[in-house]
């Protein structure tokens, strides 16, 4: 039963009751086996039927429970992800340079006032758009004494004119387009 769709759920019921109400059927037993489903079933769609009539039935727009759903409102949202943009972890008091569902929490705490779970904010952050970037592992196809050299040559000298032009250095991984 629960496999088929509301409406299709809500069409079943109504064919049972309509079974029970012309005589088709005499019991909950004969119905239930008629229909595939069970005589519990039966008699609580007949009950229900009794009561409520038809509407009784039909499939029932289902609510959220209460306390599920979304603990920040579209105004909190927005402030949190516009404070992600603007800052760093480390600008707003949370080391790092990387923003991490630990990170994520305590700027929540500080924007909006709300509590959440690390777990929380892990659903929070990939229902809105947010998945792990940083890599687990280093590429296979990395070049050590590559890197090696570029740490001793040409970072140096990168470093020096970052800090002659008081700029800030900024790391980033893939396709870069600015």
């Amino acid at each position: 039963m629960r496999r088929l769709t509301p409406a299709a759920q809500a069409d079943l019921r109504l064919r049972v009751v309509a079974a029970l109400e012309s005589g088709q059927v005499k019991t909950y037993g004969q119905a239930a086996e008629l229909f595939g489903v069970s005589e519990r079933s039966v008699g609580t769609w007949w009950r229900a039927f009794q009561v409520g009539g038809r509407q009784a039935l039909l499939a029932a727009v289902r609510q959220p429970r209460p306390g599920m759903g979304e603990l920040l409102d579209s105004s909190a949202r927005g402030a949190v992800l516009q404070a992600m943009r603007d800052y760093t972890p480390a600008e707003v008091g949370h080391g790092g340079v990387l923003w991490t569902r630990a990170s994520v929490k305590a700027l929540i705490k500080l924007v909006c006032g709300v509590s959440m779970t690390e777990q929380g904010v892990g659903k929070w952050l990939r229902r809105h758009g947010f998945t792990p970037q940083r890599p687990a592992r280093r590429s296979y196809r990395q070049q050590p004494e590559k890197v090696r050299a570029w740490l001793q040559e040409e970072y140096p000298a990168i470093k020096a004119r970052a800090r002659w032009e008081k700029a800030e250095l900024v790391w980033a991984q893939g396709d870069c387009k600015v």
